[in-house]
């Protein structure tokens, strides 16, 4: 996953929190945080707050303890959990495309 650290550092991220569920990203203008998800494919949590993007477009929701910055809803448990909208890509250079858009 740090390998993928020069892409968001290209786009104004800043490295926040580093835990073993995932990585914690936020933009340094728009103070923006995404997660970057240990798995094998590139998987990156956005908000569901978020205005800039098309969440319909997304890999689905992904609830993680991980996820401390996002909203909470119940998902079958007594508690609710922190969620977001999974978007997973196939190279560095569409993550690259994706958080140009994001912050555009």
């Amino acid at each position: 996953m740090h390998n993928l650290q020069y892409i968001f550092e290209t786009h104004n991220f800043t490295l926040t929190n580093e835990t073993t569920k995932g990585l914690e990203y936020k933009h340094q203008e728009t103070e923006n945080i995404v997660y970057l998800l240990p798995t094998k494919e590139i998987n990156l949590v956005v908000s569901p707050l978020s205005i800039n993007i098309d969440l319909s477009q997304s890999d689905g929701k992904v609830h993680s303890t991980a996820l401390k910055h996002f909203p909470k809803r119940l998902n079958g448990g007594k508690q609710p959990i922190s969620f977001g909208y999974s978007f997973k890509f196939p190279t560095a250079a569409a993550l690259s495309d994706f958080l140009h858009t994001l912050n555009n």
